[in-house]
């Protein structure tokens, strides 16, 4: 039927095929089996001649064999090999790519957590926390991983229940949050301010906060120290001068916050610098365009000019309305305060009087407007 260089051609095809179906694919046990059996009949049936056996029934074998292991051979079984092999290359080096990017970016945030001079926390789903260490010194903790009950042991029992409040109301709309509390040190308590923001990932819930302490040298920069910067009563004289010589007029304020003295005896000196600064704040924003017009005559008496015409007629209506600037309130912890000023007012519009008897005048104002027997907080005179 065949001659024999057919036959081992067959044999040698039909092999490579076999082999190429069990390396490629892992497969191929059938065919591995008929091929064995092929090989076998071609050695001892044809080459050794055993067993008396007719070579063409051992040719036809052969042939049939191998037609049925090209017939179950898939080469999409291969392609898809290729592809998955190709899939899990470009799987590995963007794996690769993502383990770099990761390390870069925990270096760079460890490098960020080294150089931050404010304290940062991290609270996880599980009430673990981790500090910094600034906010360990601020906190005053002997370990940078503390349990967020035993942080809420250190402050003031005032503030706790304010404090889960805070955090309470924080939702996926509105993340961010900040919050004033004192903690407790082996000195006594100290206020801290923190403000932070709530994470949701899948159905985890984590916090990240920034610590600062309450120090009235530093916190916070454009609060408190508007109280460092203020010019002295003598700025006033020459700013009064100043705006006599533009024949333009004016009104010259005063103003006292009466009740600061009693808030540095019950809470500390902070906390009333904090509140002073904080609404002086104010007044330039709404009043002044120019914060030098504001001077510090005394520990908590204030002057200001007001150039702006329209400032001032919103100052007066502010007044007779009443309102935040004229009871303003501030929240820290579970402490709740509120700042009462008093306001003397004069409009100027004579430009040729002394200096003295121009402040002098308004400050009567101001005494006028302290009076018990003032019904309003305020008194304009001219």
């Amino acid at each position: 039927m065949f001659t024999e260089p057919i036959t081992v051609a067959v044999l040698i095809i039909w092999t490579l095929l076999v082999a190429t179906k069990k390396l490629r694919t892992k497969k191929g046990d059938f065919d591995l089996v008929l091929l064995v059996a092929g090989v076998a009949a071609y050695v001892l049936f044809l080459r050794l001649e055993l067993g008396g056996v007719p070579a063409s029934w051992v040719e036809a074998y052969i042939l049939v064999a191998a037609v049925l292991s090209v017939f179950l051979f898939d080469t999409s079984d291969i392609v898809e090999k290729d592809r998955k092999k190709e899939h899990l290359k470009k799987l590995k080096k963007d794996h690769e790519s993502l383990q770099e990017r990761s390390e870069l970016l925990r270096q760079r945030f460890v490098t960020m957590l080294d150089i931050f001079e404010d304290g940062i926390a991290f609270r996880s789903d599980d009430d673990s926390m981790f500090v910094t260490e600034p906010a360990l010194k601020l906190l005053d903790l002997d370990a940078h991983e503390v349990d967020f009950h035993d942080f809420l042991e250190r402050l003031h029992p005032d503030d706790r229940a304010a404090y889960q409040g805070v955090l309470a109301k924080c939702s996926r709309k509105k993340p961010k949050y900040h919050t004033h509390y004192r903690v407790r040190k082996s000195e006594g308590y100290e206020w801290i301010r923190e403000y932070g923001a709530r994470i949701d990932q899948d159905k985890r819930t984590m916090f990240v906060s920034v610590l600062q302490g309450l120090d009235v040298r530093k916190y916070p920069r454009t609060e408190v120290d508007i109280l460092n910067n203020l010019d002295l009563a003598s700025g006033i004289y020459e700013a009064v001068q100043e705006l006599n010589g533009r024949r333009q007029p004016y009104p010259l304020v005063f103003l006292e916050l009466g009740n600061i003295p009693a808030l540095n005896r019950r809470y500390g000196r902070d906390i009333g610098d904090l509140m002073m600064g904080k609404y002086l704040n104010k007044l330039v924003y709404h009043f002044l365009k120019n914060p030098d017009h504001l001077f510090r005559i005394s520990g908590i008496r204030f002057g200001m000019v007001i150039v702006d015409h329209r400032k001032y007629e919103l100052l007066k209506r502010t007044l007779q309305e009443g309102g935040e600037l004229a009871n303003f309130t501030m929240t820290f912890g579970d402490v709740k305060e509120s700042v009462y000023p008093s306001f003397g007012i004069q409009t100027v519009d004579y430009f040729d009087e002394p200096v003295d008897e121009l402040v002098a005048r308004t400050e009567k104002a101001l005494d006028i407007a302290l009076d018990e027997n003032t019904p309003e907080n305020y008194f304009i005179t001219k």
